[in-house]
């Protein structure tokens, strides 16, 4: 090999490809779930009898750590096993069913949700006890002052100002035990679990829940990051070591080695390789995201010190040649990359930083307090620092009854400067890895917190009773608890009955001293209520002259899957209710009543709100059922008179244009004693029963119907006749037909005469 070649293969950049960089198939979202009832946060309700025993668990744990047993008047600590083996019962049960119910409903997000719920439960309850504990140190101190107890006030103050000043620790420490607690119960049956339901590259890691970000206070402070991280960052916004500054030089580096091995894009035109060059840096973009988030890829990508001893004991030890080969080829990248990043990171002054970090650490304690180690480090390398920090040091030796010395420091500055090269590479080796690890960390306690941001744990009855009613509500409960939990509303029928002419109607009686609300109330609204359980309908709303009602379906409750059918038998009942009631009021000249009829149906359930005790509905199929019900006085008039074999006509007068600019419904109806049927809900109908179509002259014209039976909420089945017919287009002045549409529209037939025809058609 010449000596060009050597040079030219020793400094030629390093080859991404060459290592094998661990990913993770984790994708952590909540995006698929439904928002609760305030539209920002998803409404939780967890297991009553659970949140107890994770208050008790708690506050037991939280009273060995403050010390604080006798003074809460807590029984002994030998109770804790006890409460800890009741939490991690009812916790398994909980989790269990939020397993099942994501299972069932083929959505992993539930499971998601209900984890990272627990997990805010927790933190809330610890952050609450610690306040709780610290106002009954408070209380009772005061109450031993008022009666003259000083000297038991006083101990109690050493111990209460104790307590605040370690107020990280402890919540740091009771933290990380009650989850250690979680993953306990999330790693001795659940993980099977949850591997044969969902798949091992699925499930939330540990390292998720056990994140020391999550359990601390104060996610910046420096003795937390050197004790957990091995590591101090920058806050200021010159710091070369920010988080910030970090993550970017890091990604730019990873990003810079691969601009230098990708494949040239000369053949392709012009558009097509910026595509592809847009495509190929989103890849990468992505996968340096994954990389970074690995604390081994850190030694993958620089360790060869490690490597190198790998390869010793392989060959000591036997090991196959492959793999030897394979460790000996990736030490050559591994040294390319790890020079590539020296280089790098000296350049933007951070090695200096990274050497005194590590080179301090046997002797900063002695330092801090007074100072914190941000300021060790800056008096290290920052020659403007140490002027600053000798005059703090100088000024709190009197609180702290000692002086000082600043001998060591400055020892270390001038052993800084030998440190040799390979004790430098090593230190950011160091340093790297552990940034991954912090990293990673990081993502995830941002990743845990909004989601836990975003999540409403409900305990109010209004609340949990209005989320409920709109299928918000996401329920995580034992199962004594679940006994009486109605299933949620997975679609919703609206029936509108509209009286005719109630106006009239009203007026008429009035001038004969009769009274129209008991009228109504008789002949309309009180025979109509008497039959709703007979359909399983639920009144909406009641108007002067309009009844309107719905009908529910439930999530796993087939047995109630013929939600349109059933509307369909109520509005034919109601109608024949009407007749009974006309025929008798006809014998005391009293009013005739005449109604309109839509039904609608929407495959989702209905907006729900409460006013009071009242429950109020929001549903788009009211605004169709409204029309479908409704009846255009000119095509009324223009219809008077007139024989027809059916009661409902549909007419379009508006332009084709004008009726698909717009979501409502423009046609022109006669209905009078019709039932209009929707388009969705005729779809619907059509797959809750069998539906026989056949095609017959009724009155000499030619008309397609449908029929089928259904069975009622009480088993009794009840036979429907449909008409399809096409809305005929008419002049919008004259309203005399021009031509058929292809729209149509479908009414449930009444006439006795045409359901005998059927019959016998059968026969």
């Amino acid at each position: 090999m010449s000596i060009f070649s050597f040079f030219k293969k020793l400094f030629s950049p390093p080859v991404l490809r060459a290592f094998p960089l661990r990913t993770s198939p984790v994708k952590f979202s909540l995006d698929r779930l439904t928002r609760g009832v305030d539209n920002i946060r998803y409404d939780v309700f967890l297991s009553p009898d659970f949140c107890k025993s994770v208050s008790k668990l708690v506050t037991q744990v939280m009273a060995t750590h403050t010390h604080s047993d006798e003074v809460l008047n807590l029984t002994k600590a030998s109770d804790l096993p006890k409460k800890r083996e009741e939490f991690r019962r009812l916790c398994h049960e909980v989790m269990l069913d939020a397993i099942n119910k994501a299972k069932m409903r083929e959505e992993l997000q539930i499971d998601y949700l209900a984890q990272v719920a627990i997990v805010k439960l927790l933190t809330v309850e610890i952050r609450n006890r610690y306040e709780e504990i610290v106002l009954h140190f408070k209380n009772v101190i005061r109450e031993y002052a008022i009666s003259n107890k000083q000297e038991d006030a006083l101990q109690l103050k050493e111990e209460l100002s104790g307590i605040l000043e370690r107020k990280k620790t402890i919540l740091f420490n009771v933290t990380s035990e009650m989850c250690h607690y979680l993953l306990d119960v999330q790693n001795k049956k659940l993980r099977n679990m949850r591997e044969s339901n969902f798949g091992e590259g699925l499930i939330l890691q540990d390292h998720i829940f056990s994140n020391p970000l999550l359990h601390a206070e104060d996610q910046t402070d420096d003795f937390f990051m050197i004790r957990e991280y091995d590591l101090i960052l920058g806050h200021r916004v010159e710091d070369p070591d920010k988080y910030e500054v970090l993550i970017s030089l890091i990604r730019n580096c990873l990003r810079e080695i691969d601009e230098k091995h990708s494949m040239p894009l000369a053949s392709l035109s012009e558009m097509m390789a910026n595509e592809e060059e847009e495509n190929r840096q989103q890849d990468i973009e992505e996968k340096i995201s994954e990389w970074i988030c690995h604390m081994e890829n850190a030694d993958i990508l620089f360790n060869y010190f490690q490597s190198g001893q790998r390869v010793r004991a392989l060959k000591k030890q036997g090991g196959d040649a492959a793999d030897i080969s394979e460790i000996s080829a990736r030490i050559s990248e591994q040294k390319k990359m790890l020079r590539f990043f020296y280089r790098k990171f000296k350049k933007k002054e951070l090695l200096q930083r990274i050497v005194a970090l590590y080179e301090m650490q046997p002797i900063y304690l002695e330092y801090c307090p007074p100072l914190v180690p941000q300021l060790v480090l800056q008096f290290l390398i920052s020659q403007k620092a140490r002027k600053g920090v000798s005059a703090r040091l100088k000024r709190v030796r009197k609180y702290y009854n000692k002086s000082f010395s600043l001998r060591p420091l400055r020892k270390l500055i001038i052993r800084l400067e030998k440190v040799k090269g390979k004790t430098r590479k090593t230190y950011l080796i160091r340093f790297l890895s552990a940034f991954f690890r912090y990293h990673r960390d990081f993502q995830n306690f941002t990743m845990i917190r909004e989601a836990m941001d975003s999540i409403n744990l409900v305990t109010k009855e209004k609340i949990i009773a209005l989320s409920r009613a709109n299928n918000t509500l996401y329920e995580f409960l034992l199962p004594h608890e679940q006994e009486a939990e109605e299933k949620p509303v997975s679609s919703h029928v609206i029936i509108k009955a509209d009286v005719r002419g109630s106006t009239d109607i009203v007026h008429k009686m009035k001038q004969k001293g009769l009274n129209p609300a008991t009228y109504f109330s008789l002949n309309f609204f009180d025979p109509i209520t008497d039959i709703l359980p007979d359909y399983g309908a639920n009144k909406v709303c009641i108007e002067g002259d309009a009844y309107i009602l719905s009908i529910y379906e439930r999530e796993n409750a087939p047995e109630g899957w013929y939600s349109v059918a059933r509307a369909c038998g109520l509005a034919m009942n109601m109608l024949t209710i009407i007749r009974r009631c006309n025929a008798k009021n006809k014998k005391y000249q009293l009013p005739e009543l005449e109604l309109g009829i839509g039904i609608t149906y929407r495959d989702s359930a209905p907006t729900i709100f409460f006013d009071g005790d009242n429950e109020i509905m929001i549903s788009s199929a009211i605004n169709l059922a409204d029309r479908l019900s409704g009846c255009s006085k000119p095509v009324r008039k223009k219809m008077a008179g007139t024989k027809r074999p059916f009661n409902l006509y549909v007419f379009q007068a508006a332009s084709d244009k004008e009726v698909a600019a717009t979501a409502d419904d423009l046609s022109l109806r006669y209905n009078v004693n019709g039932i209009e049927l929707s388009k969705t809900a005729f779809e619907k109908l059509s797959r809750e029963i069998d539906l026989q179509k056949t095609e017959g002259s009724v009155y000499n014209e030619k008309q397609r119907l449908y029929t089928g039976k259904f069975p009622t909420v009480t088993g009794m089945y009840q036979r429907l006749i449909i008409r399809e017919a096409r809305i005929p287009r008419v002049d919008p002045e004259t309203l005399k037909p021009t031509e058929r549409t292809s729209r149509k529209y479908y009414e449930v037939c009444t006439n006795p005469k045409l359901y005998e025809y059927m019959k016998n058609m059968g026969n």
